[in-house]
């Protein structure tokens, strides 16, 4: 039986009836029962097929096997903590449920007494060895919690910064129309009719900028999901649907609402003849310019707590970019396979397969040498495996528990093909393959950690999980390869050859897929269709899946950081772009209102370089208050962003005073505009001005 997503139905079978027919999946025929609905997933991993779970009866007792995720549903009434409570209790009486007394099927041992799903003594591997119950949503969207809020709180800053800015267009444009707004009051306009008129004002402008918003917000969206398919969880789905557009026209509203009606609240129309009388645009309104002066201020500090936030990121992806991955990944090309278990029943027969595949693979032009791996570097979920380290005994305190953080299942040259170096000993031969007596390298954190002080090379190891598990021999010490992820810390590993596990008549299935990589001179257009090509000969029923360059696999492994420092810093260089058109416009501003005075100063004596030093100094001043408020509370809030960094503190002085200095810089810049035009003022023609 099977199940098809909506998406591969219409994909692959063009939305025709097909339900009750039978179709092929990995060589089993199986009967088509139904099509789910467009869009329905899980774990974000977008399954096209669903089949049933097919569990050997003679596992069931099987203690060490941790390949299943369960999912449930919770009856009506039931919260979360209660079923937490219950699955504690379960924990808490598991012996005595399921009688854990380390038999298994045939008398064999898999694992000890106290393989219990908890954290029970040194051969668990941490306390995350538990049974935890937890909501699907936090499970999908798991550790992307952090930068989601990140990206959230970035975008209330440039709201905040863009709402002020329109607060003090609103007031500016009130203050030249002080005037016009008095001889309405003379005439009889209350003040109720001349906010409606400001409100109706500013709702033309945030409809125009709504409108504005989502249009660029539909194309924004489209780049990004192209761009960063897999960054976020549930990318793919994403859209700006009516939800998304009903919260946006909101928020436009309430912003026009609550920012639009600022004018009117410090305006105040006193001695309507004296308003009348005079000019337009000489008032100087010192409450409602000190208003927009804090405005100004508050602009630059929103504007300084992106920037730093952009700056810490962006030198943390930096970092990561320049991690030692542990191998050569240029001119190094790699996919994924899986052949089909109909046809390939057993280990041994799955071995011989994808050694044709590579044995093919090395008769293309320009490549050097192949090889295959069960797991593909830098990121990988962890294959831990309880261990048994001959001569070592785990009784201290602060001793490691016997197991392997991963374990890595290779065929062909993979050390060289990889160029990871071997600091002791030797790697895999091939006359290994056909030896009775098994062979193994660990990497150089698995030797310091276990055999710290004594030469790693001849110790035994026994791998999970029965006493009748032959021993095996470690022949080589390898560097330390980046398998959890780049920016996580080096776990210990323990390499098996394959071919080697394979044995005539072995039904033990160890790996299905494969990730077979290739070096070659060759460009990867040149190579790619060969690489096609050989795999559809050796079986064309074998997926090809994700062919592309290693360095690609390395960049896409930290694309998540790279999202976020780039939309960060996108949101932080409009933030400050929008702050400095706060300050030159309220410098702008201030220099039309005060043009009498300057022209009284300059006929007084004071020269073009004190005018233009007397308004630096006034705009600088707002800059620099904007610069110190926002570094104190970029210095409070960093502690938000400090799990998503690598290599560098949340409080980092380099990147602030990076970050202070630039905004002075082109803070000065946006003040020195406003302030050389008021010092290229004529004084003559002001002073005659009524």
């Amino acid at each position: 039986m099977a199940i098809l997503s909506h998406e591969f139905w219409q994909s692959a079978f063009g939305g025709q009836s097909i339900v009750g027919r039978r179709i092929d999946v990995e060589g089993v025929s199986r009967e088509v029962i139904g099509i789910l609905p467009p869009g329905v997933d899980l774990m974000d991993h977008q399954p096209e097929v669903w089949l049933p779970i097919g569990i050997n009866p003679a596992d069931r007792r099987n203690r060490a096997g941790h390949f299943l995720s369960v999912v449930g549903r919770l009856k009506d009434g039931v919260s979360v903590e209660a079923a937490r409570a219950e699955l504690d209790a379960l924990i808490d009486t598991w012996a005595d449920r399921v009688g854990v007394n380390g038999v298994g099927v045939a008398g064999h041992t898999f694992m000890p007494p106290t393989h219990e799903p908890k954290y029970r003594g040194n051969k668990m591997p941490n306390p995350g060895h538990v049974l935890q119950f937890t909501p699907l949503k936090d499970e999908v969207v798991g550790v992307a919690a952090r930068s989601i809020w990140i990206l959230q709180a970035s975008v209330g800053l440039l709201l905040l910064i863009a709402c002020a800015n329109l607060a003090s267009l609103f007031m500016a444009r009130a203050d030249t129309r002080r005037r016009e707004l008095a001889v309405r009051t003379a005439l009889g306009a209350t003040p109720g009719r001349l906010l409606q008129q400001f409100i109706t004002e500013g709702l033309l402008l945030s409809a125009a900028g709504g409108a504005l918003g989502i249009f660029v917000a539909r194309a924004a969206i489209e780049v990004f999901v192209r761009t960063y398919p897999h960054s976020l969880p549930r990318t793919s789905s994403l859209e700006v649907d009516g939800v998304a557009m009903i919260f946006a026209a909101g928020v436009a509203v309430v912003s026009a609402l609550v920012f639009a009606s600022a004018p009117l609240m410090h305006t105040r129309i006193r001695g309507l003849a004296a308003v009348i009388r005079e000019g337009t645009d000489r008032h100087a309104a010192g409450p409602r310019q000190k208003v927009r002066a804090s405005f100004v201020i508050a602009e630059v500090a929103l504007a300084v707590v992106l920037v730093t936030g952009a700056g810490l990121l962006a030198r943390s992806l930096l970092n990561l970019t320049n991690v030692d991955v542990g191998f050569d990944r240029s001119r190094l090309i790699t996919f994924s396979t899986t052949l089909p278990q109909a046809r390939y029943p057993q280990l041994s027969s799955r071995v011989a397969g994808y050694q044709s595949i590579l044995e093919r693979i090395r008769t293309i032009p320009g490549v050097v040498s192949v090889s295959a791996m069960s797991g593909l570097p830098p990121e990988r979920l962890a294959a831990t495996m309880a261990t048994d380290f001959d001569g070592y005994d785990a009784t201290g305190p602060g001793d490691p528990p016997e197991f392997a953080d991963f374990t890595q299942y290779v065929l062909g040259s993979y050390f060289g093909t990889m160029a990871i170096p071997i600091l002791q000993g030797r790697s895999f031969e091939a006359s290994d393959a056909a030896s009775s007596d098994r062979v193994v390298v660990v990497n150089k954190t698995l030797a310091d950690t276990f055999w710290k002080g004594r030469n790693p090379i001849g110790q035994r190891l026994r791998p999970c999980c029965s006493a009748e598990t032959p021993w095996s021999t470690v022949v080589g010490v390898a560097a330390d390869v980046k398998q959890g992820g780049i920016d996580k810390k080096t776990g210990t590993e323990i390499y098996f050859l394959l071919d080697q596990l394979a044995r005539p008549g072995s039904g033990n299935r160890l790996v299905d897929t494969m990730h077979v990589v290739t070096r070659t001179t060759s460009t990867f257009d040149e190579t790619a269709p060969f690489i096609r090509a050989v795999v559809r000969e050796i079986d064309a029923t074998a997926p090809i899946v994700r062919l592309r360059e290693m360095d690609d696999v390395v960049q896409d492994s930290i694309r998540r950081p790279r999202l976020l420092s780039q939309i960060v810093a996108i949101f932080a260089g409009l933030a400050l772009l929008m702050a400095l058109i706060g300050t030159y416009g309220l410098l702008s501003y201030t220099v039309t209102n005060r043009r009498r005075e300057i022209g009284i100063r300059m006929a007084l004596g004071a020269s073009r370089g004190e005018i233009l030093a007397h308004i630096l100094r006034w705009g600088l001043a707002l800059v620099l208050m904007g610069t110190v408020a926002g570094a104190v509370a970029a210095i409070g809030l960093s502690r938000f962003i400090a799990s998503l960094l690598f290599g560098i503190a949340a409080n980092d002085a380099t990147t602030f005073v990076l970050v202070v200095t630039m905004v002075i810089t082109v803070g000065t810049l946006a003040c020195s505009i406003p302030a050389w035009h008021a010092s290229r003022l004529d004084p003559l023609p002001l002073i005659r001005e009524d």
